[in-house]
């Protein structure tokens, strides 16, 4: 069974934002939600050099969501393929799945008054297409596909740099 996930190469993230932009564009969301967000960290001295460091934060498509137990409506479910989905005509806005996110993943529409979150782009993988933040990351930094390839990518280069 394949389980599909993201990988982070954060050496390659300088922090442009375009999965940000990518993500709201795609998933129609208004100035406040953002279901992909890049945070700065730094600057640090490496090697005698001030460097800031970038790191996307989304959605972990957690193995055993939290945010899936605790909804009360059940508006969450984790597919087969391991997305974690959000069924926003279940969703009454209670914030139950807010609070128990130790991401800080699910957040309050305040256009809906809904909960939303990443969902990968299940609408786009359905048709065979990559999330809208992989496609759009200039750099290459997120990589998308089977958690079990996105992990032995991750052990071959993990000597040399830093994956989320």
């Amino acid at each position: 069974m394949v389980e599909l996930s993201l990988l982070i190469h954060t050496d390659l993230c300088f922090g442009c934002q375009a999965c940000e932009v990518a993500c709201k564009q795609e998933n129609h969301l208004g100035v406040g939600p953002r279901w992909i967000r890049v945070i700065e960290a730094g600057p640090k001295e490496i090697g005698g050099e001030l460097k800031m460091s970038y790191i996307p934060i989304r959605c972990l498509h957690c193995a055993k969501p939290v945010c899936e137990q605790t909804c009360p409506t059940g508006a969450i479910h984790k597919r087969i393929d391991g997305i974690v989905v959000l069924n926003a005509d279940l969703c009454t806005g209670c914030k139950a799945c807010i609070e128990a996110c130790p991401f800080g993943a699910p957040q309050l529409n305040p256009e809906t008054k809904v909960v939303g979150k990443c969902t990968l782009c299940v609408h786009r993988i359905d048709k065979g297409l990559e999330p809208a933040c992989v496609a759009a990351c200039p750099t290459r930094a997120i990589h998308f596909g089977d958690i079990n390839r996105l992990t032995e990518l991750k052990r071959k280069d993990s000597a040399n740099s830093i994956f989320w």
